[in-house]
């Protein structure tokens, strides 16, 4: 167990010196970064920079990940001296909830060889769970790099391409250099986003891209993996690429991790529940998201139908980019000290929670219509990772993808053969009564440690 920091501040410090000797380096920097747009990483430097930030207070949006899980997990892929980390801003074009085309930014991390060869590696499409706050997006860590553990994804995308892989991981619409309104749980819009960053990074890869060279060549595989928003994402990706650009993608095989799969299911039973809830804020970014991807079909999902004052006015200018979670929870009326829980419907109108009551209606149609288990069976290896305790995104999420996708003849039977698998997280999860504790964060990087590993059999 790594546990004991100081240890692997004195094994960093071993590493280090042994890779900057292979690496032919004369220096210990962590990187050499341009202008904010790309970095050229040592991964065990990463990993002394981690551990320092580690020890530094954590902004409240950001508490519950468990970091001695991250060091138990990753530090032997940080330490493997063979590859350093070429990150680097991708700015592409997509198409956005209004249907028009805009730019849009992601992260490209690439092994580069500590011996100067040109590794054939595959390419993993890592999609990052709910995010409201612009600065951590996962492009923006190149301009903090000083602060890692503000960045948990993109450090468990750092050490699986320092294992050969490259990772691509999408800001979304409304995220990154993009000023405009994310599309929260908007599945066809997001996993258009997805493909057209994977399409831009295969384009890098292989020199293409007029934008000069790559470390790496593509070996053709394809994965995908994500957490919470991130499993929805990836989900609804690899139902994207297995229907509409099958003859361009072979996915190898994906895991989509502890994902709102049930939106007219599962998650409209916790936006109508009277209980309280841990992250209201998941409610009125729904609400944002689906106003701004359907306002010309409907106004049910507008601040003035579904939000009851003041909140109607106060909240929604809070999903910008600039403020975080915990401070829209707080604008809902939660309060941390002393801590008080609230229920997401007790902002919502009589008027928008009948029509989210009703399953026929326009609200409960829409999100049946993001189910993003509906409208195929798939072919493709997918595991489905859940921890049956997750009380934000709960296991009958996936249990409800499950057994649709069996029901459909989509059950694996096959060791890395095609088709589902649901397997339970068992990892034991201590959580407080601190309200931003929960058993969804905390269990965050097993989950992610087991996905990967399950993706890493398939790897050539």
């Amino acid at each position: 167990m790594f546990r004991d920091f100081k240890g692997i501040r004195t094994l960093c410090a071993t590493l280090l010196a042994v890779s900057t000797l292979m690496a032919g380096c004369g220096s210990n920097s962590s990187q050499t970064a341009g202008g904010g747009d790309s970095a050229n990483i040592n991964p065990v430097a990463l990993l002394a920079s981690i551990n320092n930030s580690i020890q530094q207070p954590v902004e409240r949006a950001l508490d519950g990940w468990d970091w001695n899980s991250y060091i138990n997990s990753f530090t032997p892929l940080l330490t493997n001296l063979k590859y350093t980390l070429d990150m680097r801003k991708v700015t592409y074009q997509s198409t956005g909830a209004d249907g028009k085309l805009h730019s849009m930014t992601g992260l490209l991390i690439l092994p580069v060889s500590i011996l100067g060869d040109k590794p054939t590696v595959p390419i993993l499409m890592y999609q990052h769970g709910t995010e409201v706050y612009r600065a951590y997006s996962p492009s923006r860590y190149l301009s903090r790099m000083d602060r890692p553990k503000d960045y948990p994804e993109v450090m468990v995308a750092a050490a699986i391409a320092s294992s050969g892989y490259a990772v691509a991981l999408v800001d979304y619409e409304g995220m990154g250099d993009n000023t405009g309104i994310q599309p929260h749980v908007v599945g066809a819009v997001l996993a258009r986003q997805v493909v057209d960053l994977l399409k831009a990074s295969r384009d890098i890869i292989g020199g293409t891209a007029g934008i000069g060279s790559s470390p790496c060549k593509w070996n053709s595989q394809l994965f995908l993996m994500g957490y919470s928003e991130g499993g929805y994402v990836t989900m609804a990706t690899t139902r994207e690429l297995q229907l509409n650009h099958a003859a361009e993608f072979t996915v190898t095989a994906s895991a989509p991790l502890s994902g709102p799969h049930d939106l007219s299911g599962v998650m409209r039973g916790i936006i109508l529940s009277d209980n309280t809830f841990k992250a209201p804020y998941f409610a009125p970014l729904l609400l944002t998201g689906y106003n701004h991807a359907y306002g010309g079909q409907t106004t049910d999902f507008s601040p003035g139908f579904a939000l009851l004052p003041p909140y109607s006015a106060t909240i929604p200018p809070l999903f910008d980019g600039n403020s975080q979670s915990d401070k829209i929870s707080e604008a809902m009326g939660m309060t941390f000290n002393p801590v008080k829980l609230i229920a997401p419907k007790s902002v919502l109108t009589p008027q928008f929670i009948d029509q989210l009551a009703l399953e026929t209606s326009t609200v409960t149609n829409l999100l049946r219509q993001n189910d993003s288990y509906r409208g195929w069976v798939p072919t493709v290896p997918i595991r489905m990772i859940h921890h049956k305790s997750d009380e934000l995104v709960p296991y009958g999420n996936s249990q409800a993808a499950f057994n649709a996708f069996s029901t459909a003849g989509a059950k694996n039977h096959i060791v890395r053969g095609p088709g589902v698998e649901l397997v339970e997280e068992t990892a034991s999860i201590n959580i407080s009564t601190d309200p931003v504790k929960t058993v969804h964060f905390g269990s965050a990087f097993p989950e992610l440690s087991n996905g990967w590993k399950w993706l890493d059999s398939f790897k050539n």
